[in-house]
């Protein structure tokens, strides 16, 4: 132990524990490149000692694969903060955070044609379309009340996505079931108000890369919508013919609140559903961390100690 603490002092580095890697999770394999990149130089002349006498060393080679690999499971631990996120609506974001990833590990492979990456990275591809080669409806429906996105902006997104990942899909008729979906529910939570018009352009600068597709134009110009003549679904499409200015701090809640006036059972349905998180990892969090304060043997503490624990 003396021998490795002089070891690090010597590279100027503290000493530390590096995380373990799981191999069912990206997000702790991240962690582990994170923290051995640091400290590349201590952990290559270490390893390559002890592993003298069989030649088997790490080379530089080795870390750049490790920094690429660490470059492409970075976005996916970004978005694993932001969907864990529970103090901000968040369930919005998936497939913003979703595509961000999938352009990552495609810009990864073409700059970087080695087989060892490009195996990696289809390995990777696989898994991924197991969980997202369909969206559950629910993103898309909240990402239909974000007015800087709403059924076009979420058409594009849905295009670009599967050309991305190289898969058929039909976009235009999952988006209009999502549609009818939105409608079913403004029947549900009753009838809506004519709003007066609001005039004005759709900034996409928050949403950076993404902004040019959110405002392509369709080709064959069925990116646009029309205005149901549905008295309960007038709301629907006055909110998805108008063009909201959205800003870099934009806050969707705060949005909502402002519009309520004008779109009042809209209003309410993103009210309910930007509050549904965008994952279970938080919720699997409180439930771990609960198990480790009350456990068999502390089976007795009142409700109120079990709070403040």
């Amino acid at each position: 132990m003396l021998r490795t603490y002089i070891e690090f002092v010597q590279y100027g580095l503290r000493k530390k524990v590096i995380a373990l890697d799981t191999p069912t999770r990206w997000n702790s394999t991240y962690k582990l490149l994170h923290d051995a990149i640091a400290y590349r130089d201590v952990l290559t002349d270490m390893y390559n000692e002890s592993r003298a006498t069989d030649g088997q060393f790490i080379t530089n080679d080795h870390w750049s694969l490790a920094k690429i690999v660490h470059d492409v499971l970075e976005t996916f631990d970004n978005a694993t903060h932001i969907f864990s996120y529970v103090y901000e609506p968040n369930i919005h974001t998936v497939i913003l955070e979703c595509i961000k990833i999938i352009c990552t590990i495609k810009q990864t492979s073409l700059a970087n044609p080695g087989a060892a990456v490009k195996r990696l990275l289809d390995n990777m591809k696989v898994k991924w379309c197991a969980y997202f080669t369909e969206f559950p409806p629910i993103y898309a429906i909240a990402a239909i009340l974000d007015p800087g996105v709403k059924l076009e902006g979420l058409t594009n997104l849905l295009t670009f996505y599967y050309q991305q990942l190289d898969v058929q899909f039909d976009v235009p008729y999952y988006v209009n079931n999502c549609k009818r979906i939105l409608e079913r529910l403004c029947e549900d939570y009753g009838a809506v108000i004519q709003p007066q018009p609001v005039g004005s352009s759709m900034g996409a600068s928050r949403f950076g890369i993404l902004g040019p597709v959110l405002k392509k134009s369709r080709p064959d110009g069925s990116g646009s919508s029309s205005s149901s003549s549905s008295s309960s679904n007038i709301g629907i499409g006055e909110y998805l013919t108008y063009q909201f200015e959205t800003e870099e701090n934009f806050h969707i809640i705060q949005w909502w609140k402002n519009h309520s006036s004008k779109f009042p059972v809209l209003a309410r349905i993103a009210k309910d559903i930007l509050a549904i998180p965008a994952s279970t990892i938080a919720s699997e969090s409180a439930f771990s961390a609960g198990r480790r304060v009350l456990d068999e043997k502390r089976s007795r503490l009142s409700s109120e100690s079990i709070e403040m624990c």
